[in-house]
């Protein structure tokens, strides 16, 4: 081996420590780029073709009951390439013996081997369609229960009698709210047992796939919106709700790709850090050998061929990092991806990462290593040969020349050895600033998401403040308000009951062109069972006409909707035009403007009846809520109303926080990663001072200093740094959390109420210094290792 080549070996394997490290802060920064890129890569082609191939909705009506005759109108209206009527009804049902009554959203399609919008496809052993008092359940149930083929699911009739439906087996469908998200499972069943849970044979909801695949959001709307009317309505069937995603989106993917922005931003903070490390070990390494490099250029080398040598070291330590990077990464994509797709509810058929991926991730963990360490190394060998062959072997560097040494001199009292650490400690400024660079910004990580967690959870207390009632139900047709008012009266340990008028609304835009996707809300102004958290602008008032309030989540649906603007709202087939006074912070429902009851049944021309009742139970009696809505639900339909949906306010703050608990878990884990990724620099750092202290630490044993005080030395030294790590990431964290939060907003389509999480800043503290005091460990005990001998012949 050429020589040159024997001491860059000789540099990386004599020095096995430094060089384990160096390696493994490219490899996690390579891991955590890798993971996200190759992830979100992974996800949004499979995703994509997953859902292709289910031939998605481009709308779904959601009607009273219709027969084929109608939806055989339906196919032949204008636009329409296919449509897939179904039979969708919610049902309670208990199971395994459990008391607790749960939702269960039952579809029933009439011929399961020809659907052509909305395809569920059959899982491994499930039978096709289901045979009579049989279920199979969408596969999502699995993430939230124990299900297993054979079970039986004990359904509830209105007249209290139970049905029993065994569970056949599992299937796949992608257009389907995951059971996680939305509070309740999904299961497919035949007309059949649906008569024999007393429904009739008859449909309530129609998918539609457009002939044009390149509409607009409005024209997609227009184009339900002229089905409603001109088919529906003119038919006399009155529609619930119409469902227009934006063309080409699914909310689950569009959240998952917008979060993974984030992440990999993350994912090449973590790769930048590492460069830090890099820069760290090169500076050392070049102070450690400056003797060496005045030899080498005194026998005839040159500037640039020494710069090659040292560019090579630095080579292998990218490579090494590459090779352990790049394998760490594909496991760790894999894993990610099989999560993902629990958590959004898709198959995955290939988990292999395109080449380019791959690519990127070797680049990157070559070149960042070599374009950090270029500074260092040409500052290194450009010295004289003079000044390199006198070097002694001592740090070069001396304490108590500017204002900071002085000040820390001044400092009196302090044990010797804690006094001569911190004076160590900034006795390498350059070095301190890219550990505390490292350190920081890590920290600056964490404490964010400690806050985007308390953000969360106030988020959460504010729809809980929205929600002053214990249970909502819902009909399956409009209700005498009076009469419904009675009965709920009627049950025990009722406190307050309030009913609203809920129906779909249409936004109808000034080019004629429809937004179908709306809700309206007439309740009582004064009502204390809802607290509206208020962004801008007035609540509804008594004598209100013409004035609405809209939530946030119409705002982002409708960026030209504002304080102040009036719009035309259609509901019931009936316009008007409404003036906006107030916005209030979504509750995770959609679209929805908010009016009084007078205002509401003015609009439509006459009371059409309630569609939802609010109940809050005695807060002077225990019991739950679950307790509660039995007891009203059994009332309601002991009086012949029928019940389509029921909810507790714990069920409602349970899915709530599911759903923003699972995007912040992708958080949680890049924030440990680039926890990691400055904890291996703050040892690196360490370890590279104690090489550079070895003459010292020979003088300070050569005089009599003990072991222990060498051990406290180093452990203070770490701990400082730990400690001035944690202040700087305490002050970056406020601005980085506001905006982790704002970027998460964007992701979910909702607006979160921002909290500092003081509380995860204390935390961090004792974590950061127990941290730091580990990670310096290792080096002090090597430096109260060293002998005298060995310290003062160290060259």
């Amino acid at each position: 081996m050429v020589p040159r080549w024997r001491k860059v070996f000789r540099d990386l394997s004599s020095h096995r420590f430094r060089t384990a490290l160096v390696v493994l802060s490219i490899a996690i920064g390579v891991f955590a780029v890798g993971v996200v890129l190759g992830t979100r890569q992974v996800i949004l082609r499979e995703f994509d073709a997953d859902r292709t191939a289910s031939a998605p909705p481009d709308a779904t009506i959601r009607a009273a009951d219709f027969d084929d005759e109608l939806a055989s109108r339906v196919s032949g209206a204008p636009g329409i390439a296919s449509i897939q009527p179904r039979r969708s009804v919610s049902v309670r049902y208990r199971w395994q013996g459990r008391d607790q009554d749960r939702v269960l959203s039952l579809e029933a399609l009439p011929d399961f081997r020809d659907i052509e919008v909305g395809k569920i496809v059959p899982l491994e052993g499930a039978p096709w369609p289901p045979a009579d008092g049989e279920i199979v359940l969408e596969a999502a149930a699995l993430q939230v229960d124990d299900y297993a083929v054979g079970d039986v699911l004990a359904v509830e009739m209105s007249d209290d009698r139970f049905v029993d439906l065994r569970v056949a087996g599992f299937a796949h469908d992608i257009n389907a709210i995951p059971a996680q998200f939305a509070g309740f499972e999904t299961g497919y069943v035949t007309f059949d047992t649906m008569e024999n849970l007393g429904q009739p044979a008859l449909y309530n909801q129609l998918s539609l796939a457009y002939e044009e695949s390149r509409l607009t959001w409005a024209e997609a709307s227009g184009v339900a919106g002229d089905v409603r009317e001109g088919v529906f309505e003119a038919a006399g069937v009155r529609v619930l709700h119409t469902d227009v995603p934006e063309p080409g989106s699914h909310f689950l993917g569009d959240i998952f790709a917008a979060l993974s922005l984030l992440l990999l931003s993350l994912g090449v903070l973590a790769l930048g850090l590492s460069a830090f490390l890099v820069v760290n070990t090169v500076s050392a390494i070049m102070a450690q050998q400056v003797r060496q490099v005045g030899i080498m250029k005194a026998v005839g080398g040159s500037a640039s061929q020494l710069e090659a040598l040292y560019a090579v070291m630095v080579l292998a330590y990218g490579v090494l990092g590459v090779a352990v990077g790049l394998p760490a990464a594909a496991a760790g994509s894999r894993w990610f991806i099989g999560y993902a797709a629990e958590v959004l509810n898709f198959r995955v058929t290939d988990y292999s990462v395109p080449g380019w991926v791959v690519a990127i991730e070797a680049a990157l963990g070559v070149l960042v290593p070599l374009l950090a360490a270029a500074g260092p190394v040409r500052r290194g060998v450009r010295q004289s040969v003079a000044s390199a062959l006198s070097a002694t072997g001592m740090s070069g560097t001396s304490f108590g020349k500017d204002r900071l040494d002085r000040l820390l001199g001044s400092v009196r009292g302090l044990p010797r050895p804690v006094a001569l650490a911190l004076r160590s400690t900034f006795l390498r400024k350059g070095r301190l600033a890219l550990t505390l660079s490292t350190l920081a910004l890590a920290s600056a990580v964490v404490i964010s998401v400690f806050s985007v967690q308390a953000s969360i959870g106030r988020t959460i207390s504010d729809l809980e403040d929205w929600w002053r009632y214990d249970v909502q139900l819902s009909f399956e047709a409009p209700q005498d308000a009076d009469v419904v008012e009675e009965a709920v009266a009627a049950a025990p340990d009722v406190d307050a009951v309030d009913s609203w008028h809920v129906f779909p609304a249409a936004l109808v835009r000034d080019d004629g062109t429809r937004n179908e996707s709306f809700g309206i809300v007439g309740l009582d102004s004064e009502t204390d069972l809802v607290g509206p958290n208020l962004v801008e602008g007035r609540w509804i008032e008594p004598g209100d006409a013409d004035v609405i309030v809209v939530n946030t989540d119409a705002l982002n649906r409708e960026p030209s909707m504002r304080l102040g603007s009036s719009i035309t709202l259609e509901v019931l087939g009936q316009r008007r035009e409404w003036r906006v006074v107030g916005v209030i912070k979504g509750q995770l429902g959609g679209p929805t403007a908010y009016c009084t009851t007078s205002a509401f049944v003015d609009a439509v021309g006459a009371d059409p009846g309630i569609t939802r009742v609010v109940v809050r139970g005695d807060q002077n009696v225990a019991g739950t809520e679950q307790a509660l809505l039995d007891a009203v639900e059994t009332r309601l339909r002991e009086a012949g109303h029928s019940v389509s949906s029921t909810r507790t306010r714990e069920g409602l703050t349970s899915q709530v926080r599911e759903q923003l608990g699972i995007l912040v878990a992708f958080l949680v884990i890049m924030a440990g990663l680039l926890a990691s990724v400055g904890v291996i620099g703050l040892t690196g750092s360490m370890t590279i001072n104690v090489l550079e202290s070895t003459r010292e630490i020979g003088v300070m044993r050569a005089t009599g200093a003990q072991h222990r005080s060498i051990y406290q030395i180093f452990v203070t030294e770490g701990v400082t740094v730990g400690a001035l790590a944690w202040l700087a990431g305490a002050l970056l964290s406020y601005p980085l959390s506001l905006g982790l939060v704002a970027l998460l907003e964007m992701a979910i389509g909702f607006p979160l109420s921002y909290a500092f999480s003081w509380g995860g800043m204390a935390a961090w503290l004792v974590l950061m210094l127990a941290i730091s005091a580990v990670a310096s460990i290792a080096p002090a005990f090597r430096a109260s290792q060293v002998s005298v001998r060995d310290a003062i012949a160290y060259e």
